[in-house]
């Protein structure tokens, strides 16, 4: 598995199977407004793609210059590949990247999506705070930091 920057038609092109899957699908995240965020932040050069034998297995996208650090706005590995490690490696490469420069790197969460709760607290994070009603009236976020160590 390479990881890599996404070109801005190979992040555009991720969007279907990002908003089939939960938590986005429940979230209101619909294909066509994902896939222009997706190009556009690939076209900033804020993605990133884990690729095997060409295809994208998972996707991640920072934000950068957020409170003294970088945001991952979204995480996703398809779900076929969940658990071999895509996700951890693509966190592990943010964490290089931000912790160069940068003091905190920053990530959001369903506040119901326990693996999600899980998977950050095993890499590190910290839970800062819960935000309710930032992406869906109803749904509350959990904030979770990590610090250069």
């Amino acid at each position: 598995m390479r990881i890599r920057r996404a070109r801005p038609s190979e992040a555009k092109a991720q969007a279907p199977w990002i908003a089939s899957m939960e938590p986005w699908r429940s979230l209101g995240y619909q294909m066509g407004p994902l896939a222009r965020y997706l190009g556009r932040m690939g076209r900033a050069g804020h993605v990133l793609v884990a690729v095997e034998r060409n295809a994208v297995l998972g996707i991640a996208v920072c934000q950068p210059d957020f409170l003294l650090g970088q945001f991952v706005a979204l995480l996703a590995v398809r779900p076929d590949t969940a658990g071999k490690g895509i996700g951890r490696a693509l966190v592990a490469r943010i964490e290089q990247a931000t912790f160069a420069k940068r003091r905190w790197l920053y990530v959001s969460s369903d506040a119901d999506n326990h693996k999600a709760a899980k998977f950050y607290r095993k890499l590190g994070f910290s839970r800062l705070a819960r935000i309710p009603d930032l992406i869906s009236k109803g749904r509350t976020e959990i904030l979770w930091r990590k610090g250069r160590s």
